[in-house]
């Protein structure tokens, strides 16, 4: 009971420092400013705090939502120090900013005000920065711990980077399946995207990518590796069976879609909200699938330094 209240005190603090960070970062990207031309008389400035209170929410729930599953990583990871920081880093800016934001580039660049791609990308490096380094510190992994032996991943090099390309090719049909059988079933998605209604067939909707568009799938394969990449180092460093580490990935991956639950002025709260739903889904179902395969075969670290193998599933190699 005393280390559940611990934990959650400790959620608590991070995402209080969360939104800080977040506000620092906003700051630092500029993004916190109005649009050039733009006068502050008072409705202009009614308007801003209306859409500021209608943030809040969904914004509370997004940072506890990133705050509890880093924590839960954190906690349960056997690496500490600047080599956990620096792999959370690498993590938490793929998974919170590469994979999106190369999309929004794709779909939404047209509709975006000038110079604003930049500032998200530096944004989200200034969160992760920032961010990372305190979870580390206020989790208490800053520093080696001694532990009662424990779990360590056996990766094999031999066939590693054909596995990672398996992933990403499973994400490609993954994206394409729920984009079409969730996101694509709402009409004002498809008016939004391509100004028809028109519902046509999943093999009419792949030829047409393939025709109009043929390095679509060669990008979003590349996105798939990003993926993969980003969980990599997590895989690694999860002291946890193949099943605890499959559902740890899952939700790091699924939490990030919450974000879409949040007033976005580039897309209506229709379009967002089926986006939510798809890539939810898609990305939990992803995760599992990704921290399954990631997850190798085991080593028992004992106290004396001798290694007893523990099969974990099935091995990698």
């Amino acid at each position: 009971m005393k280390a559940a209240a611990v934990f959650g005190l400790r959620v608590f603090v991070l995402t209080l420092a969360l939104i800080i960070v977040l506000v620092i970062a906003t700051n630092v990207a500029r993004m916190n400013r109005s649009p050039a031309g733009t006068q502050l008389t008072a409705p202009n400035r009614a308007a801003e705090a209306q859409q500021a209170a209608a943030m809040l929410p969904p914004l509370l729930v997004y940072t506890f939502l990133i705050s509890l599953v880093m924590a839960w990583i954190i906690q349960r990871s056997r690496w500490h120090g600047w080599n956990l920081i620096a792999a959370l880093i690498f993590t938490f800016y793929g998974l919170m900013t590469l994979t999106s934001q190369i999309e929004t580039i794709v779909y939404l660049r047209a509709k975006m005000p000038s110079g604003l791609i930049q500032q998200l990308f530096l944004m989200g490096a200034v969160v992760a920065i920032l961010f990372v380094p305190i979870a580390v510190l206020i989790m208490g992994k800053i520093r080696r711990q001694e532990e009662s032996p424990q779990l360590e991943r056996s990766f094999r090099p031999a066939g590693q980077w054909a596995r990672l390309a398996g992933l990403a090719v499973v994400y490609v049909m993954l994206y394409y399946v729920f984009g079409r059988y969730v996101a694509w079933q709402n009409p004002e998605v498809r008016l939004y995207y391509s100004g028809s209604a028109e519902l046509a067939s999943f093999f009419e909707q792949m030829r047409s990518t393939v025709v109009t568009t043929p390095w679509m799938l060669p990008l979003q394969f590349v996105r798939g590796l990003l993926w993969v990449l980003s969980a990599y180092p997590v895989a690694r460093m999860l002291k946890t069976t193949r099943s605890e580490t499959a559902c740890t990935i899952a939700t790091l991956f699924g939490v990030w879609s919450f974000a879409l639950l949040m007033p976005n002025p580039l897309m209506p709260s229709s379009v967002a909200h089926s986006h939510f739903w798809e890539t939810l889904w898609c990305d939990l179902l992803l995760g599992a699938i990704v921290g399954w395969v990631l997850s190798g075969p085991a080593i028992m670290q004992a106290t004396s330094g001798q290694e007893l193998q523990w099969e974990l599933g099935e091995t990698l190699g």
